[in-house]
């Protein structure tokens, strides 16, 4: 479950972020139009219900007052055979009216319903055949009242039981259907406020489920939005601290370029120079005679600052060709000490030639590492020339080296001029110098430690560097040792 639920993590964040805040937005309206859906759904279905309740109900009412039509009838019926008093026969008229209409409205009502549409066509056959013997019996009473000089009773007893006979006869007959017509519809009845109990239970069930999918889906919007809300706010300091390292970049290489500009500017010039003042100098020789000592020394000006730009064409070429395409696993396992005994004897002559003494503390044992040898040998060897270039005669230069269990540190200590504290922030720049004058005089570009910071971050490993005016400087660099 844990793993499904990262994977969907990870799938969602793969979304763009206008898909992703489309989705958020769209989960509390899709959760609110789903609600209200289902509300106009069930209150429907519960109209429904309690219009088809309320419909039986009226055939039901109505095929009551049927009955009691014709039980009214029945009763006014008998009243005036007994009484032979017209007002009893009020009841029977509006019987009569009242019974057809109601026949009617019955058979509308049940449309329907088949089965009830066949009982109702036998009701009102019966009904008819009752009203047409209420009918006899009225009319024949009748033609004797009006025969003249009859005033005695103008129906037997007889006959009139026999007419009761047959009038109770028929209407036991309608009375029959029309309480099976109302039990049908009786039965309806029940099974419709059954299937309205249901709904409304059901209407309950799904109000919950869709209040609880609301509650879950407006819970999940905010938790995406909040979550959403951080990857921006995560992106936008990614940003700024991309455009800050993008800004210290430009910077960097704007003051590279006018520093390389400078530097090949400033001999290209001095080269122009001597070859201008030599070619007039030349203007005055005669073949035969020999090489004036000034164009000599013009033209040896001129290789001098030659090489000095071949020098630093040199060192841009192996900054540029070596900026990320060095990789630590690239290189092979070599043991160091064979390459710091030949740096250490090679600058011992140029150390004492300058004065100096230069303390080596080794170890004899081997020491391996991942390192590409050439490179590690120009790392050093800047360290090394660097030391010797500011540290005044008397002075010591130590190069020291020993290892841990994680990391090979190699340390050149010398006790020359020193960095001040504001420059040190700035000493692997490339043109970086502390004193542009002193430095360019002894010859050096602001190379030197550029270049060491860049092969030593090659090899994984961390350079550092604590300097004190006037007492001497220290350069580390530790690179993680191979099992």
């Amino acid at each position: 479950m844990r793993q499904v639920w990262q994977h969907t993590q990870k799938q969602w964040r793969s979304l763009p972020v206008r898909v992703r805040g489309t989705t958020i937005i769209a989960i509390p309206i899709v959760c609110l139009l789903t609600t209200l859906g289902a509300v106009v759904w069930l209150k429907l279905s519960l109209a429904e219900d309690e219009m088809w309740v309320q419909h039986t109900q009226a055939v039901r009412l109505e095929a009551k007052q049927l009955l009691n039509a014709l039980v009214d009838a029945e009763n006014s019926l008998r009243g005036y055979e007994l009484t032979q008093r017209d007002e009893f026969l009020e009841p029977y008229e509006q019987a009569q009216v009242v019974i057809p209409q109601s026949l009617d409205r019955l058979e509308q009502l049940i449309q329907d319903n088949p089965q009830q549409i066949a009982q109702i066509q036998i009701i009102r056959k019966l009904v008819l055949k009752t009203l047409a013997i209420f009918h006899y019996q009225l009319a024949f009473q009748q033609e004797l009242k009006n025969v003249p000089g009859r005033t005695a009773a103008i129906v037997t007893a007889t006959t009139l039981y026999d007419w009761q006979q047959q009038s109770k006869t028929a209407m036991d007959a309608v009375r029959t259907e029309i309480d099976r017509f109302a039990q049908v519809e009786e039965n309806l009845l029940l099974l419709r406020r059954q299937h309205q109990d249901r709904s409304r239970q059901i209407a309950w069930w799904v109000l919950w489920i869709a209040g609880g999918i609301g509650l879950t889906g407006t819970a999940l919007a905010v938790y995406l939005f909040v979550q959403l809300e951080q990857e921006l706010a995560a992106q936008a300091v990614h940003l700024a601290q991309t455009n800050q390292r993008l800004e210290t970049v430009c910077t960097q290489l704007q003051r590279f370029t006018a520093n390389a500009s400078h530097e090949l500017r400033a001999p290209l010039a001095a080269v122009l120079s001597n070859a201008q003042v030599g070619l007039m100098d030349l203007a005055d020789w005669e073949e035969g005679e020999p090489m004036p000592q000034p164009v000599q020394q013009r033209l040896e000006k001129i290789v001098t600052l030659t090489k000095q730009m071949s020098e630093l064409v040199g060192h841009l070429l192996f900054l540029a060709r070596h900026e990320g395409a060095l990789a630590v696993d690239e290189f092979p396992v070599i043991d160091i000490m064979p390459l710091l005994v030949q740096l250490a004897a090679d600058w011992q002559s140029q150390a004492e030639a300058r004065g100096l003494i230069l303390n080596c503390q080794l170890p004899a044992q081997a020491i391996a590492i991942r390192a590409e040898e050439n490179l590690l040998a120009i790392a050093i060897a800047n360290l090394l020339a660097n030391a010797c270039r500011y540290t005044p005669a008397p002075g010591e230069i130590t190069l020291n080296v020993r290892q841990d269990t994680a990391q090979v540190v190699i340390q050149v200590t010398d006790t020359g001029i020193g960095i001040p504290p504001e420059a040190l922030p700035n000493i692997f720049e490339r043109f970086y110098r502390v004193d542009s004058k002193r430095t360019r005089a002894s010859g050096g570009f602001g190379l030197g430690l550029a270049i060491v910071e860049q092969i030593v971050q090659a090899h994984a490993g961390e350079v550092m560097i604590s300097s004190c005016l006037e007492k001497g400087t220290t350069v580390t660099i530790a690179l993680p040792s191979t099992p």
